[in-house]
């Protein structure tokens, strides 16, 4: 098993962590017409759970939090997948 002291020189390594809070698709008219003040909907609900990435890759599930007026990700649950 590998310990957090194992692998203690990967700390300052930089990675890419991403939260994808929905998609859509939409015809390239729709973009054009867009203006300044305009609302995109997506198909999630506010208290829907998120998926974030690192690396492109599922590493956990969160959900919005609110903390001292600015936006964060508290996490739920690690993903676990079979290697």
């Amino acid at each position: 098993m590998i310990t957090l002291e194992d692998i203690k020189f990967l700390k300052d390594v930089e990675v890419e962590v991403r939260v994808e809070l929905g998609s859509i698709v939409k015809t390239f008219e729709f973009l054009l017409n867009l203006n300044e003040g305009d609302l995109i909907p997506l198909e999630k609900n506010i208290e829907d759970f998120l998926t974030i990435y690192i690396k492109n890759v599922p590493f956990a599930v969160g959900e919005i939090v609110n903390v001292n007026d600015r936006y964060g990700i508290r996490i739920i649950d690690l993903i676990k997948e079979n290697v």
